[in-house]
Formats: structure tokens, C-alpha cells, sequence
């Protein structure tokens, strides 16, 4: 064989191996939670373990909790949990600190529809009776107490809150009110016990999600009646942005932090849209049921985390990257079974470029893309 030859043959295999490096996606659990079980949550700086009903953050213990909640960026744990025929509200530092215990007034230990919400700062708000609020600062003090019910004859559904990490924005809403022969739904912001407005109402279609950007700036409603589907974006105010409409099923929304694309999918099939013209940016299939999708224009990329879900546990979990402009497509299987406590909490958020975070689960995992 003739030099040029062997140095043709070199050059070639290197670029090969090149191409092969550069096209690739890992995905691993971050350090501190590659040990977790099924049954452990990551705190910031700390763990969240259940076992057969029993709750433990470092020394600290709760039994039958009728309600818990992490808050939204793992910075406090909560629950509410009945003790001599009372409730208490008792909220915890990742360390197992704790910070609040105080006995809830008025509030019946026999309510199935008791449930805690949580903020990083400390504050919280419990719902009871279907649709009253309590809202408390961190020091576990009662700031106001409000309803959210809609006053149907017919019934609703258990109101539901939504809010941004630190309740800068909070949304109260009745995912189905009765109407007779059809199901509506109505949703409303709440900045104080006299500063409220409801800003959306349909007496066709029920709420599938409310998802308040991470900023606070945004709200958008994943809408339903079975045959339709509709995603509107509102400002924190209520105002409204813009609104769209499918003829297809449609599973959750991810907006953009500065509102420009929003992500929309479905069980197998992911849509990014323009938020301001509508215009289709970019879609994609996938071969395993979307638990949650989300576009990063900063990489034209879409991360699709995928896995059959059965209660709060997701049996062959992957990932898939799609980079619009260069219509190329990676997808790789994570090793293990995951766990989950609340599928609203999953969230992908980028580190630097190519470089992404998947929180909500047992096992925060790290997504690194090259394409």
C-alpha cells in the first residue's frame, strides 16, 4: 500500500471518528442522586424518603401524611398530617429542620380533598372543602383565606392552584364545572385577598393543565372537550396573548422563558409553534408515550422525555434530541426504572449550550447533546 494511500485511510477514519463523537447524547444521573431509590426525592441538600406511609428528612419523621409537597425548586418540604383528630400544617428545611407546626382551625380531618402546596420562600397554601385557599407566609401565620367556587348547581371538580417557584404569580382554577349537559371550566389570578379576577371562563371545555412559567410572566391552558383542543397564553395579569387550536389529542404545554415558542404535545407526537405568529417551527415523532416536551431556540433543539408511566413510576424512560435546522434526530434509553410524586413537577432546564437538567424525579438526570 502506497503512503498517500495509508494517509487517505488515516485521514478518513479520524473525520469518521470525529463525526461519531460529535453526534451523540448522553444521559446520566446528576452525582449527588445517582444512588436514589424509587422511593427517594432530591432536596437541596437533602432527601425526601417514604416507606410504607412513613416520611423522613434527616431525623425528622411523618406518618400518613394527608397531603405532602416538595416546593418548586426543592428548597422546603410540607405536609399535612392529622394528629388528635387535628390538622397540622409542618414544613421542614431540606436538613430536616423544622420551621412550621400549627394546628389548621376548622379544617376536617375526614376531607379527601386536603392538599398542600408549597413555595421555595416558605409560604404555602392549603386547599380544603373542594375550593377554599389558605394562604400562609413562612412563618406559618395565616395571611387570608378565600374560595375559588365557581357556585355551579350542577357541581365542579377539586379547584387546583398553579404559581411560579416563589407564588409571584398564582393561578386558582376549576379544571370542570357541570353546565347541565356540558363541562366547562374557569380560571382566575390571585396577587391578595382583594386583588383577583377571573380572566378565563368556557362552558364547553375543561382545563387539561394551567403552567406558570418560571418567571412568572406567563400563563398558559392546555383546554379539552374530547374532539378539540386549545393552548392560550396569557400575560400574569390574565391578558391575552394568543390563543390555538387542534384537532388532535393534546397531553401538556412548555413555553419559553421569554414567551416567544411553545412547545405542545401529545402521547407520541411533539409541536413547537410560534407563540406570536403560529407558525409551525418544528415537530417530531416519537416511538415511546411524551411525558414532557420542551423547545430550546438557543440550540433549535427539542428534548422529549419519554417512558410508559404507571402511577408515580416510569418503566423504560429516554430521551430524544431533535435539532430543527439540521433535521437530525438522537434518542438514548436510560438504565433504570424512575420515579415520580407530582408529573406537573418534570421540567427541563438548560445549563449552557447543548448542556440540559431534568428535575422532578427521583433522579435528576443530565442531558448533554452534540450534534
Amino acid at each position: 500500500m502506497k503512503y498517500p494511500q495509508l494517509v487517505f485511510i488515516f485521514l478518513f477514519s479520524l473525520l469518521l471518528s470525529t463525526s461519531l463523537q460529535a453526534r451523540q447524547l448522553t444521559v446520566q444521573a446528576v452525582s449527588e442522586h445517582s444512588s436514589n431509590s424509587q422511593n427517594q426525592y432530591p432536596l437541596d441538600g437533602g432527601i425526601l424518603e417514604s416507606d410504607r406511609g412513613y416520611f423522613t428528612i434527616g431525623e425528622s419523621g411523618v406518618f400518613n401524611p394527608e397531603s405532602w409537597a416538595i416546593s418548586y425548586k426543592n428548597q422546603k418540604a410540607g405536609f399535612l398530617e392529622t394528629r388528635d383528630q387535628s390538622v397540622y400544617l409542618t414544613i421542614f428545611e431540606t436538613s430536616g429542620e423544622m420551621i412550621v407546626d400549627r394546628q389548621l382551625d376548622f379544617f376536617d380531618v375526614n376531607d379527601e380533598t386536603l392538599k398542600l402546596y408549597l413555595f421555595d420562600n416558605g409560604r404555602s397554601v392549603t386547599r380544603d372543602n373542594v375550593a377554599n385557599f389558605t394562604f400562609f407566609d413562612p412563618d406559618g401565620e395565616l395571611i387570608y383565606s378565600l374560595s375559588n367556587s365557581s357556585q355551579s348547581s350542577e357541581g365542579e371538580r377539586e379547584s387546583e392552584l398553579a404559581a411560579d417557584a416563589y407564588g409571584k404569580t398564582v393561578v386558582l382554577y376549576n379544571p370542570v364545572i357541570s353546565y347541565g349537559d356540558s363541562r366547562g371550566s374557569r380560571a382566575k389570578v390571585v396577587f391578595s385577598e382583594k386583588d383577583q379576577h377571573v380572566f378565563f371562563r368556557d362552558e364547553s371545555s375543561q382545563i387539561l393543565q394551567v403552567k406558570v412559567s418560571e418567571s412568572g410572566s406567563y400563563i398558559t391552558l392546555l383546554t379539552g372537550d374530547g374532539a378539540s383542543y386549545g393552548v392560550n397564553i396569557f400575560d400574569r395579569f390574565g391578558n391575552e396573548l394568543n390563543q390555538f387550536s387542534f384537532d388532535d389529542e393534546k397531553k401538556g404545554v412548555a413555553i419559553s422563558d421569554d414567551a416567544q415558542f411553545v412547545t405542545v404535545y401529545s402521547g407520541g407526537r411533539t409541536q413547537v409553534l410560534n407563540a406570536l405568529s403560529g407558525e409551525r417551527v418544528g415537530s417530531t415523532s416519537s416511538r415511546s408515550p411524551v411525558i414532557y416536551s420542551r423547545y430550546f431556540e438557543e440550540d433549535d433543539v427539542i428534548l422529549v422525555f419519554g417512558g410508559v408511566q404507571e402511577g408515580n413510576r416510569i418503566d423504560r424512560p429516554s430521551m430524544s434530541a431533535i435539532h430543527i435546522g439540521q433535521r437530525q434526530i438522537l434518542r438514548e434509553e436510560v438504565n433504570e426504572s424512575l420515579s415520580i410524586y407530582d408529573v406537573e413537577r418534570i421540567g427541563i432546564t438548560r445549563l449552557n449550550n447543548n448542556n440540559y437538567r431534568i428535575d422532578g424525579l427521583n433522579r435528576s438526570l443530565k442531558v448533554e447533546v452534540g450534534f
